[in-house]
């Protein structure tokens, strides 16, 4: 009898997108170089998937790739405009997903200030290229559904682990390591110390909130709305804390 030589399953997953509303290429690798240099652990060597907001030729798209590679991000799919790409596409050993959904929240905030959504008016008047935040797998809906019994983790969470609390709250009674991932559906509550990324609910609830008993994560996101560390290193770093959303912005408070 012939063993089983591998297995296909589906799973949860981070990566980034990354808007390209206009391709100057001097332009954009100046700001793509910056955006990299602001927060190197959070973006070298994530994956990438690549969203064309207007049709670029075969030359330009494969420039584009070249300069993400050579910043140390990894393109692995192309969605929007590809128009005539398809077949470049293939050749770079990429993905076209332009026929599936991806939730993009923004993550280009002024450092040190909360994450807010761009209005309008002011996506008309920015000609920059755009990093975007890509929530995991399955596609946000609007309204939080019923939580299951809450995930206990009762070990540390070390660097290079990802925890999903798939349908409830996650619970993780020791620390969390700098390059660790914890995602929830519901709220995210850390009685240790929070060094690597919180994202709470993940699936669009926006009611969820990460909890900490000494902050000083990379990354924290709600329902897709997050900062990085510059911005949670305030006035509860490493303190008790909560992190939560009110009017699409991040909001960080002492627990007392």
């Amino acid at each position: 009898m012939t063993a089983t030589c591998f297995r296909m399953k589906g799973t949860t997953l981070t990566s980034i997108v990354l808007e390209v509303i206009d391709f100057d290429p001097d332009v954009f690798t100046s700001q793509l170089e910056s955006k990299v240099a602001s927060a190197p652990q959070f973006f070298t060597r994530s994956s990438l998937i690549i969203h064309l907001m207007k049709p670029l030729s075969a030359t330009e798209f494969e420039l584009l790739i070249a300069l993400c590679r050579r910043l140390q991000l990894q393109p692995m799919a192309v969605k929007g405009e590809v128009g005539a790409l398809k077949a470049v596409i293939n050749d770079l050993g990429l993905a076209d997903v332009s026929q599936s959904k991806f939730s993009d929240s923004e993550v280009n905030a002024p450092k040190g200030e909360p994450a807010k959504k761009d209005t309008a008016d002011s996506e008309k008047q920015n000609s920059n290229s755009k990093v975007n935040y890509q929530a995991p797998e399955p596609e946000p809906t609007p309204v939080a559904a019923a939580l299951k019994p809450a995930k206990v983790i009762m070990r540390p969470v070390r660097s290079g682990q990802q925890v999903y609390a798939e349908g409830s709250d996650l619970v993780v009674t020791a620390s969390v390591s700098e390059g660790a991932e914890l995602l929830a559906d519901g709220n995210i509550h850390v009685y240790g110390t929070l060094r690597g990324r919180a994202l709470a609910g993940v699936k669009g609830n926006s009611s969820a909130r990460v909890f900490c008993q000494s902050l000083d994560a990379e990354l924290v996101s709600i329902a897709g709305q997050f900062i990085m560390h510059d911005t949670v290193k305030g006035e509860c770093w490493k303190k008790p804390a909560q992190i939560y959303l009110e009017e699409d912005t991040l909001r960080i408070e002492a627990l007392v």
